[in-house]
This record gives C-alpha cells, sequence and structure tokens, in this order.
C-alpha cells in the first residue's frame, strides 16, 4: 500500500522559507516512521516544496522515500496562517488512489493491509463535536456566494487525519474540491484552529456520509490510543519537547536506538546527520 507525506513550509513565515530546518524529535520521528512504513506497509513519498525539498537533497534524504520526492503548491489565495495543514490536502490530490496519507509525526508499526481490505476511507481516530473546537459552520465569515452542501449533516463526529487512507479517486476528488473551496471562501479571520480542523477533519466524515460510505476508524474514541500498540502520534507532546530537554533528548534517543535495532541502513544515514549524530548509539 502506498503512503505519503508532505511538508510545505509556507505556515512558518518568510524566515523558514529562506532557512527551513527540521528540529532534531522532528526529523527523528520523521526517519523512523518512513522506515517503519516501508517495512510494514509498502512504498513511500514525499511532496515537498521547494524550500522542503531544497532540505532534503541538501542532506542527502531524498531517496529514503522510495518513490522519490514531487514538489508541489498551494494556492495563492489559501491563508497559510489560518490553514496552516492546507498542504496535505495539496498533496492528497496529486497522489494515486489507494494511498495512505501520513503525518510526519506519525509512527504506524504494524501492517495496515487487513484492517483496510474491505474499506473505502479509513482514518486513525473520531472526535467529539467540541464546540471548543469544531465551531459552529454559521460562525465562520464566508465569502458572498459560497455555501454549503444541502446534503452535509454537521452532527456527524469529526475525523482525526493524521493517517487517511482512502481507496477511490472520485471520492478523493470530493472531499479535496469541498475542502479547498471552503479554505478559498474563507474571509479574513485570525482563528488558526478552527476553520482548518473544519477543513480537514469535519468536511472528510461530511462529505463520506453524503456519498454513502462509512468511515473506519482505528480506536473509536481519542481515548483508545493509549491502549493500542500500530501507532505513535507525536501531536501535542511536541510542545513538551520545546521546553524539556531530558524528554527531548529521551525521545531522540529512543528513535535512534529503535533504527539502530530494526532498520539498520536508516539508522546509518540518520547517525550522519548533524540534528541527530549526537544521539547516535
Amino acid at each position: 500500500m502506498n503512503g505519503f507525506y508532505s511538508i510545505w513550509t509556507k505556515p512558518a513565515g518568510k524566515n523558514a522559507q529562506r532557512e527551513f530546518a527540521m528540529q532534531d524529535y522532528e526529523l527523528a520521528c520523521l526517519l523512523l516512521s518512513v522506515a517503519a512504513y516501508e517495512n510494514y506497509n509498502g512504498r513511500t513519498k514525499l511532496y515537498a516544496d521547494k524550500t522542503s525539498g531544497a532540505f532534503f537533497m541538501e542532506r542527502g534524504l531524498d531517496d529514503i522515500f522510495s518513490r522519490g520526492m514531487e514538489e508541489f503548491e498551494v494556492p495563492e489565495d489559501i491563508d497559510p496562517k489560518v490553514f496552516w495543514a492546507a498542504g496535505k490536502l495539496c498533496a492528497l490530490k496529486l497522489e494515486d488512489m489507494p494511498s495512505v496519507m501520513v503525518d510526519t509525526d506519525l509512527i504506524i508499526w504494524k501492517s495496515l493491509g487487513r484492517h483496510l481490505r474491505d474499506k473505502s476511507v479509513a482514518v486513525i481516530h473520531r472526535e467529539e463535536l467540541n464546540p471548543a473546537i469544531y465551531s459552529d459552520p454559521g460562525c465562520f465569515p464566508m465569502k458572498r456566494g459560497y455555501s454549503y452542501p444541502a446534503g452535509w449533516d454537521f452532527n456527524i463526529r469529526p475525523a482525526n487525519t493524521a493517517m487517511l487512507y482512502i481507496r477511490d479517486k472520485e471520492f478523493r476528488d470530493y472531499y479535496v474540491k469541498e475542502s479547498l473551496r471552503f479554505m478559498q471562501n474563507l474571509g479574513p479571520s485570525e482563528d488558526n484552529l478552527c476553520p482548518m480542523v473544519f477543513a480537514e477533519q469535519r468536511i472528510l466524515p461530511m462529505c463520506a456520509a453524503a456519498r454513502g460510505l462509512s468511515i473506519h476508524a482505528f480506536c473509536p474514541e481519542m481515548e483508545g490510543l493509549r491502549e493500542q500498540d500500530m501507532f505513535t502520534h507525536l501531536w501535542g507532546h511536541k510542545n513538551v519537547f520545546k521546553f524539556n530537554m531530558d524528554e527531548r533528548r529521551g525521545f531522540i534517543r529512543r528513535c535512534m536506538e529503535r533504527m539502530r535495532r530494526e532498520f539498520p541502513e536508516m539508522y546509518e544515514r540518520a547517525a550522519t546527520l548533524p540534528e541527530l549524530k549526537e544521539a547516535a548509539v
């Protein structure tokens, strides 16, 4: 099963676009994620903008993705400060289906094959309709002329897309079209959470329901992530790494040790990188 990652640097601002860098823990996680995915599931690709692509080329990491790297762009009329994950949807638009979209801070430790065999759409877990995160759609300042599709059910629970599997091109096209249409029709906004999660994680299940498709969730509830051994998702824990250096170094050492034991070729690449060589064992 093909998988893909994406990195869009524009949300990080002009300085990051000139001198893009990944944090050491981000790089360790991504390298381990790619090694594990290629071992258990299939071939990977990185969709990168010019800046992030240059970062991987300069470090000689462009070939860790067995399907290579492909440059992609995000439409100029999408606000990168509000829609910081828009790059994922633009990458998804370019990928052949079926495929698995994987966040750069997610590691998949086992084969997905038997779980996806008869599925149309799959995600890592479902989420509750918390109004502090998933706002009432009527609250968004949409541009004149925009309207939500008549068949959407706004009571459907959101779906976390740290991992997203889609089988069919037709559904992929419908989801991406509606997500990008929402992004391009949002008026000026300072909110960099609610519009983004609506576009990515709430539109998906509403599109699926409108097409009569069910979504398979590996964990029906987010709390189930604590009781499984298939996924490691850093997500909010990255904030801990920014301030707790002991925790950060410990995570990097564990990533390096896991690569050394299970994916020695990736470990040898990682051990030469300036960000990670101090953690080599």
